[in-house]
């Protein structure tokens, strides 16, 4: 069966609880992606509990639970841990801006946001994570060559 073009399109969450701002990433990104918008961290949890995303975009202040605790429920999940976020601020204190860097997230944006920037960086992180599961394929490709070798070698 043929994928339809948006079936081939990037899936990419935007978690946010400004309505608003969910229009505005949504409106920046739906010609070339699939966005799933949400307005909450719990939501956010439950969707990448049963659907797979290719990215994330999370606000950092969001009522009961926050951007900051949703990527590291998903940094604690195997499912989840290697997709890319993007945290979203309003807020450019440095001590904010350097929890998103401890965090270890791949990148961020401050609002508010012109849709050629946030396209930027979400193709840019899709581009980084095309890259890197490539060079894991190619290791564990490498460590079955490797131990084939092994085996023939102790023939």
């Amino acid at each position: 069966m043929e994928q339809s073009q948006s079936e081939e399109r990037p899936v990419i969450l935007t978690v946010d609880d400004d309505s608003v701002m969910n229009v505005h990433v949504m409106s920046s990104l739906k010609a070339q992606y699939r966005v799933v918008t949400l307005n909450s961290g719990k939501a956010a949890l439950k969707f990448l509990s049963e659907n797979v995303v290719d990215l994330v975009i999370l606000d950092i202040n969001m009522p009961e639970v926050s951007g900051f605790q949703v990527y590291e429920a998903m940094q604690q999940r195997r499912e989840t841990k290697n997709i890319p976020v993007i945290f979203l601020t309003g807020i450019e204190k440095e001590d904010i801006v350097s929890q998103i860097i401890k965090s270890g997230a791949n990148d961020y944006i401050l609002k508010p946001i012109a849709p050629a920037e946030l396209l930027q960086h979400v193709q840019n992180q899709l581009v980084l994570s095309r890259k890197r599961k490539m060079l894991e394929a190619l290791k564990i490709e490498k460590q079955k060559t490797v131990r084939k070798s092994k085996v023939n070698a102790g023939r």
